[in-house]
């Protein structure tokens, strides 16, 4: 059974985000995420959608714990005035893919902000087991169909050590549409493949088998399709032709979920 349906952007101070809020709602999207990027913060990003976007999910994917403490993050929600109920905090490792500052930074959140949904951002499958034991919910990236189902049994190892039931999965689909949608693609694999352990993952996948870049937005929905099933929560993360609001939002429509079901 396909599961949720989210839209991703990078965090920055942009003109027109309450606009973009308002149509990712309206495209019928359950989710909106942003990432803490130097440009800009996720929570804030997000805080600036949320008047136009009043009942989706709004996700946080991801604050690195090596950046940011936990006590600075939970002081920014409760200034931004960020719905507890709505919201899902991701956290990973940043820079120093500690598991061990994982574990505690997942704890304090927990303790400062009881009742938002943390996520960790899982790569490596000591990460994974680890986000099975502690998450409400694993974000993944750069994971094809079939590394999800690889990453969903070590998420559930994870879990039953703990004796709980197992996170939700989800994970960052990279989709890029219309006139130069493959160089736009490969060139943000090219990005990421510069670091060692995301590198590892994209070779043993083949970078011809993780995202999608559709010059022709009619071949969208197949292309998604074997992510929807694979994945509880599958979120569009969209390489635009620009950075403007219009831009972000000419992905959102091509890949809205009326779209895909028609």
């Amino acid at each position: 059974m396909e599961g949720r349906y989210g839209f991703g952007i990078t965090a920055a101070e942009r003109p027109g985000l309450e606009r973009l809020g308002a149509e990712i709602q309206a495209l019928g999207y359950d989710e909106l995420w942003a990432n803490d990027t130097r440009r800009g913060s996720g929570p804030a990003t997000l805080a600036a959608c949320a008047s136009g976007a009043r009942s989706i999910d709004l996700c946080v994917g991801v604050i690195g714990l090596s950046q940011r403490h936990p006590q600075e993050i939970a002081a920014e929600v409760e200034s931004l005035g960020l719905s507890h109920a709505r919201l899902v905090l991701g956290l990973g490792s940043g820079s120093s893919r500690s598991l061990a500052l994982v574990e505690a930074g997942v704890e304090e959140l927990r303790r400062l902000l009881p009742d938002v949904r943390i996520a960790v951002a899982a790569v490596g499958p000591r990460m994974l087991h680890l986000a099975g034991r502690l998450a409400d919910l694993v974000l993944l990236n750069w994971a094809g169909p079939f590394r999800v189902a690889e990453s969903r049994e070590l998420i559930e190892a994870g879990a039953a050590e703990a004796a709980r039931d197992a996170p939700r999965v989800a994970a960052y689909v990279r989709v890029a549409i219309g006139a130069g949608a493959n160089e736009r693609l490969a060139r943000e694999i090219e990005g990421y493949a510069r670091a060692p352990f995301y590198a590892a993952q994209i070779a043993a996948q083949g970078a011809g088998l993780i995202g999608v870049a559709c010059e022709d937005v009619a071949d969208i929905p197949a292309a998604i399709a074997p992510y929807r099933v694979a994945l509880d929560s599958c979120v569009i993360r969209a390489l635009p032709d620009g950075d403007d609001v219009d831009a972000w939002l000419a992905v959102a429509r091509a890949a809205a979920p009326a779209t895909l079901d028609t």
